[in-house]
């Protein structure tokens, strides 16, 4: 881990190895909880996590929450799941960590609330597809196109939940493999729109 100035804190940096292949992503567990009123989400961004999502909206049309830890997933995943929440006017509250396209959700969300302890994960998409066999080149390379073209879609909603310049600057130069690590004081520094909560089982 290194430390770069960002506003009036140093952001931890976590190195990490650059892929040479494509990791499946697990599935998130996706809990029912409070009356109908929460869903709990522990995991990544796999596979058909968004229409999961829109099956569970469906079926408890009282839920105005998701309390989620994940590091991130499926590119094209989260951005429908973050579109699905955005329609919803969901809250969305990180209990321990909430990093890559995870950040999208949160971002995306009515209000965005966030634990004592938890923290956001910052970094860039931009995969290294030419280092991996195919076919999972082919479908980096389209997974890359997706990024380039929901950039704006995503800088939108970053802006919208008060994310600044120099923060959208952290996104996008902080390599793939590594991830930028902010604090709840350092979001607030920034100006990240977000409501401290307490911390719940």
């Amino acid at each position: 881990a290194t430390q770069t100035r960002q506003g009036a804190a140093e952001v931890m940096v976590m190195r990490g190895q650059a892929a040479t292949e494509r990791r499946e992503v697990d599935q998130a567990r996706m809990t029912v909880l409070e009356g109908g009123t929460v869903v709990r989400i522990e995991g990544g961004v796999g596979r058909n996590f968004a229409r999961q999502l829109a099956d569970l909206l469906a079926q408890n049309r009282s839920l105005q929450r998701i309390d989620i830890t994940s590091g991130g997933g499926y590119m094209m995943e989260g951005f429908e799941a973050a579109r699905v929440i955005n329609r919803h006017n969901l809250i969305v509250r990180v209990k321990s960590h909430c990093a890559s396209i995870c950040v999208a959700l949160w971002a995306a969300a009515f209000s965005r609330q966030l634990e004592p302890d938890a923290v956001i994960g910052l970094h860039q998409w931009t995969a290294q597809c030419e280092v991996m066999p195919s076919p999972e080149r082919e479908q980096c390379q389209r997974h890359a196109q997706f990024a380039t073209q929901n950039k704006p879609t995503y800088e939108a909603w970053l802006r919208s939940a008060g994310f600044n310049p120099a923060l959208i600057a952290l996104q996008a130069r902080t390599p793939p493999q590594d991830m930028a690590i902010l604090t709840a004081t350092q979001l607030r520094s920034n100006g990240v729109d977000f409501v401290l909560v307490e911390k719940t089982p």
